[in-house]
């Protein structure tokens, strides 16, 4: 009996023993994953200084996951490079757009535009989804360090300006994906920008200046609002060497401005652009216009769109499709593209979206293949 009861001891104090060290075991694992969630939670505060293209320093993380656009035009361009770190979208996007876009970003909840004379925002819905910066994009207004004070001071997120235009898009893409550890895609769009752009003022600059043709743009249902030289929605026709007849002062922030027959008559425009959903149908044989040149002619066109007016509607990265489409349009001989392949490559480039030759050929039926 006392063999056993040594034994039965024995083995009580190994069982002790065991279950200590295994007690032990799990408390230092324990003590281990909570240190490292500590760690990573450090880590995922860290910040850096960013000095964005209004001249502001704004504090954001070092590693940023959840970006919310400001509005129309950084949506378009954080699509481009980086979809899903998008946490949600300033206006939901339109059928047109759906179309072109994976399903999984359709239902994407809307937050609202950010700031403008359009200005909707749902703090609360924004706040929800956790954004860690805000991101605006586009023209560098006056008023733009106010505008990004004002909602950052509003919203208590930082918030961060990056000039885009034509001439800056290469390095607004570069800045992007420095900010967003999205380098390498980056830099495979800055590089198409850049490429685009310098060719475009090459073959422009070939042009001799009786040789450069007269170009009309006209928008809504009676054509007759145009985009002045120097209105960003028309830019793209000084780049690749039209002249725009409608040499006036702009009106509107927008474009826009409304013109009269009469003095399109005068400007004898040796081509016309029409913005999507105009008169082009009805040109030919409307009264008003028949008298011009150009329309005697055929040669007024519909500019593609799809998702997005290629002439600058909104004023983003669509222009750098529209910038080879209105070149080969005007200059053939000069911009010599084969516009099913650059439409298709544009495509897949910037909108992750595979066209097919007819969809190519449907975007330009009104235009390119008419």
């Amino acid at each position: 009996m006392k063999g056993l009861a040594k034994r039965s001891l024995g083995l009580l104090v190994v069982a002790t023993m065991m279950l200590s060290s295994l007690v032990g075991c799990t408390s230092t694992n324990k003590n281990e994953v909570k240190q490292t969630s500590v760690e990573q939670q450090k880590q995922n505060k860290e910040t850096r200084t960013f000095v964005d293209s209004a001249g502001r320093s704004v504090e954001i993380p070092k590693e940023i996951k959840r970006v919310a656009p400001s509005g129309a035009l950084a949506q378009i361009v954080l699509y481009s490079l980086s979809p899903d770190k998008i946490i949600g979208w300033s206006q939901e996007p339109s059928e047109s757009v759906k179309k072109y876009m994976d399903e999984k970003y359709w239902k994407l909840p809307t937050f609202g535009q950010f700031y403008g004379k359009n200005v909707n925002l749902n703090i609360e819905a924004l706040i929800k989804e956790k954004p860690e910066v805000i991101i605006d994009i586009g023209e560098k207004k006056k008023t733009v360090k106010q505008d990004m004070d004002g909602i950052q001071k509003q919203v208590g997120i930082p918030v961060i300006f990056i000039e885009a235009t034509l001439d800056t898009m290469d390095k607004a893409y570069t800045t992007l994906g420095e900010i967003l550890s999205e380098k390498d895609a980056a830099k495979v769009l800055s590089d198409y920008c850049t490429k685009s752009i310098n060719e475009a003022r090459g073959k422009s600059a070939s042009i001799p200046m009786d040789k450069k043709l007269k170009v009309y743009y006209g928008e809504g249902d009676t054509g007759l609002e145009t985009n002045p030289k120097g209105s960003i929605h028309a830019d793209v026709i000084d780049l690749v060497g039209g002249i725009n007849v409608a040499d006036i002062t702009t009106t509107k922030g927008t474009g826009g401005n409304q013109v009269t027959m009469e003095q399109i008559l005068l400007w004898a425009p040796d081509r016309i652009i029409l913005g999507p959903k105009s008169i082009y149908k009805s040109m030919g044989i409307d009264d008003r216009w028949k008298d011009l040149k150009a329309v005697k002619e055929g040669k007024y066109y519909e500019i593609p769109m799809g998702p997005y007016n290629w002439m600058g509607r909104p004023p983003s990265v669509n222009r750098l499709i529209g910038i080879k489409w209105l070149g080969n349009l005007l200059y053939p001989d000069i911009f010599n593209y084969d516009m099913v392949k650059e439409t298709k490559e544009f495509y897949k480039l910037f909108y992750h979206y595979d066209l097919k030759d007819s969809d190519v050929k449907k975007l330009l039926s009104k235009s390119t293949f008419k």
